[in-house]
């Protein structure tokens, strides 16, 4: 079982990864190819957040989800709005917050998926069908992060510090899941950050990234195409999940 813990966990951060690093491989994309890659990034986190994170929290949490999706929610408007608010005159300034918040998101929820990767060793057929699930949505999220951070002009050196940090919250959840699973207040700290991860990636899809679909009327095909693109892998990863 150990063995098998540790190839897991290697699958999931050796995919993260890879989607991560694979748009510094394309050092002179255009902002318009860049583009491209944020709207695919608002359609998968819109789709992780409708498809795979508010059904898990609701399931664990039924009287109280809304609480702390709407908290999640809330939470970052008020940050991004009225706080992380700062002098900058390089283009696309704005990527500088969504970047980092769209990272805090994906990490909470790798968190959680750690958990679930975990427990799902209790049932050993369960196990490979949780990581089909895990590695269908990693590649793309980082993917998507990376041309955020790119976007927010970023280095290499610290986008890669970013990427890792993702990759590696899949097994961190799965070590902190085999220290404090018995506990009971598990299940319910799992939901509520579960909800509000759901609740920022709500608001990062919807409110910061969608609207590239808008702004170049020449462009604006691809885009709902990316757009698209990205909830079709996650309603693909979930059909294949529950198949």
């Amino acid at each position: 079982m150990n063995g098998t813990f540790v190839l897991y966990t290697s699958l999931v951060f050796l995919t993260a990864t890879a989607g991560g690093v694979a748009p510094l491989l394309m050092p002179n994309a255009s902002d318009d190819k860049l583009k491209l890659f944020v709207s695919l990034g608002a359609g998968l986190l819109l789709g992780i957040a409708f498809l795979h994170m508010i059904p898990e929290a609701a399931e664990m949490l039924p009287h109280v989800f809304g609480i702390w999706f709407l908290f999640g929610f809330l939470i970052l408007l008020v940050l991004e709005r009225f706080v992380m608010v700062h002098a900058c005159d390089e283009a696309h300034c704005d990527y500088h917050t969504i970047g980092i918040a769209a990272f805090a998101g994906l990490t909470i929820h790798g968190i959680i998926e750690g958990f679930a990767l975990a427990s799902s060793f209790l049932v050993p057929e369960l196990a490979p069908l949780v990581l089909i699930g895990i590695l269908s949505h990693k590649a793309p999220a980082g993917f998507a992060l990376t041309s955020i951070l790119r976007l927010a002009k970023k280095t290499n050196r610290q986008i890669l510090g970013f990427v890792l940090g993702v990759a590696a919250s899949v097994p961190l959840g799965c070590i902190l899941a085999y220290l404090i699973l018995q506990q009971e207040k598990l299940h319910n700290a799992a939901g509520a950050l579960l909800a509000i991860s759901a609740g920022t990636f709500l608001y990062i899809g919807a409110c910061d990234l969608l609207p590239e679909l808008h702004r170049n009327d020449s462009e604006k095909f691809k885009r709902l195409f990316a757009f698209l693109l990205g909830l079709g892998v996650c309603l693909f990863s979930v059909l294949g999940h529950h198949s």
